[in-house]
């Protein structure tokens, strides 16, 4: 058996897990290894959401920049922006349904992210939100003209970028499935979700050489 360092060597306070599941929970084996502290946070931050909701919609998806667009190689201000842009959306649709129907049910705004680099030195973010079902249960059609969470992940990308909604189409990735509706009873959906979102947590593609974090979640 090949050796397997229990450290990052290209962050060593960063752990690696070989196994196929991670404290229960299957993980996309042939991706390992991944990162400990980020499977942990990913699983901590789903839980949490868990906490505060009955049932979880949680969505998978990739930000992409721009071909022309230079994103900075030691900040991750633009996906702080993002999730600022993001939150204020999604918060501001709750209070409107509020307005119009009396009653709405609300909604935390939990997500971990992960920046990674691709073959040709380019940085993009893969991307976990977690919303309360009751509100959120679909991510919509992408070309609706209706308000969904679709075309707010991309307004909020838009925003963060700079640029108009409209220059931000393609950038925002919905990967084959990638919704999933969470209960505390339904072990069966939380397996197919950890699985499939364990990927933001390997080892491979993360960069740290520059100052950028690579991984960053909601603390609340």
């Amino acid at each position: 058996m090949a050796h397997q360092p229990k450290r990052h060597p290209g962050n060593s306070n960063l752990h690696l897990h070989y196994e196929g599941t991670f404290r229960c929970l299957p993980v996309m084996a042939s991706h390992a290894p991944f990162i400990t502290e980020y499977l942990e946070s990913l699983l901590e931050t789903t839980q949490l959401a868990l906490s505060a909701h009955r049932q979880v919609f949680a969505v998978r998806f990739d930000l992409r920049f721009p071909n022309d667009y230079l994103p900075p190689a030691s900040s991750n201000t633009v996906i702080s922006r993002f999730v600022a842009a993001l939150t204020e959306r999604i918060q501001t649709a709750r209070k409107r349904a509020e307005r119009l129907n009396g009653t709405a049910h609300q909604t935390s705004v939990r997500w971990c992210w992960v920046r990674e680099v691709g073959q040709e030195g380019r940085p993009h973010y893969h991307f976990v939100l977690l919303l309360n079902r009751d509100a959120f249960h679909t991510v919509g059609r992408f070309q609706s003209e209706r308000e969904n969470v679709y075309n707010r992940i991309q307004a909020a990308w838009a925003s963060a970028l700079g640029i108009s909604f409209e220059d931000a189409e393609g950038l925002v990735h919905i990967p084959a499935s990638a919704e999933f509706h969470l209960s505390r009873n339904d072990p069966a959906e939380m397996d197919r979700y950890f699985h499939r979102v364990s990927y933001l947590c390997k080892a491979a593609t993360k960069d740290y050489g520059s100052r950028c974090r690579a991984f960053g979640c909601s603390r609340d």
